[in-house]
């Protein structure tokens, strides 16, 4: 607990400056009680939290929001989901905090939920696959629900911002939640097939067609035109993981979304220039305090 509280005084003095890389909780980490206050200052409260998914294990999620009372309807509200980064300190739900942090300090409530597939779960190349992602789309819809629950949140200012797999959830997430007003997609793939063929599976050529229908109605690529310009994607010119021919097909997919190229960035995009152009439009969308 004491490594979870000096992280979260960390992303609290972080609201007036970028992240340092501080190391992350990971799912599971030991909390005071199951929906405890674990840091509160600078008039923003953080709570560490348990959402409960219906025949699942519940979901570990942060709940950033500014101290004290707010009146129905004052407070926007971003679910933040994080990127998949094996070895990297941030590769789990604490990855947007000292963001989160940020924004509430100018009117917006966050959740952060410690998402699962495939961080401790493999792909196994079949449809079991797609019945994995589906069950971490509902563990999403859940948070997105506690979002919506946060007294003081605005419905109709919401939004959602995902990196890596994160952004590939939170395209999942827009087709089930019509509500949400926009979401930032930081370096998503277009297919979920792609990344786990290519980083677990390397199935055979004659497999490979089959195993991309598996998830015909559900790839990226496929539900981010339903946003029109209330989607902004962030690419990296350097990533090895996105390449020209992924932003080809989302610029086709999506041509009303707002996109920005970071020419010299890797696939982390965690430069100060990224964080605040996204920090930028979602105040934009959300009507966000200067």
């Amino acid at each position: 607990m004491r490594r979870l509280s000096a992280l979260l005084s960390t992303a609290l003095l972080l609201a007036a400056g970028p992240p340092t890389g501080a190391s992350g909780a990971r799912a599971g980490d030991p909390a005071d009680a199951p929906d405890a206050a674990v840091s509160a200052a600078r008039g923003v409260l953080i709570r560490d939290v348990e959402i409960a998914v219906p025949g699942q294990r519940p979901v570990r999620a942060y709940v950033v929001r500014p101290a004290g009372p707010a009146r129905p309807g004052s407070l926007a509200g971003v679910l933040h989901l994080h990127w998949y980064a094996p070895g990297a300190a941030n590769q789990d739900r604490t990855e947007f905090l000292a963001e989160a942090t940020a924004l509430a300090g100018r009117g917006a409530v966050a959740v952060l939920p410690q998402l699962t597939f495939p961080w401790t779960a493999d792909p196994l190349g079949d449809a079991r696959d797609r019945v994995s992602v589906a069950a971490q789309v509902d563990a999403v819809r859940r948070a997105y629900a506690r979002l919506l629950a946060e007294p003081g949140v605005d419905r109709d200012r919401t939004a959602v911002a995902g990196h890596d797999y994160g952004a590939m959830y939170a395209l999942a997430l827009t087709a089930r939640e019509p509500g949400l007003r926009a979401a930032v997609l930081v370096a998503p793939d277009a297919t979920w097939a792609n990344w786990f063929d290519t980083y677990w599976l390397d199935l055979p050529e004659g497999e490979k067609a089959g195993y991309r229908a598996v998830f015909a109605g559900l790839d990226p690529v496929e539900l981010v035109g339903r946003l029109g310009d209330d989607a902004y994607l962030q690419f990296a010119g350097a990533d090895r993981f996105v390449g020209p021919a992924t932003r080809a097909a989302f610029a086709a997919a999506a041509p009303e979304a707002r996109v920005s190229l970071y020419e010299g960035a890797r696939h982390d995009l965690g430069g100060a220039d990224t964080r605040d152009d996204r920090a930028a439009w979602l105040a934009g969308r959300l009507a966000l305090a200067g």
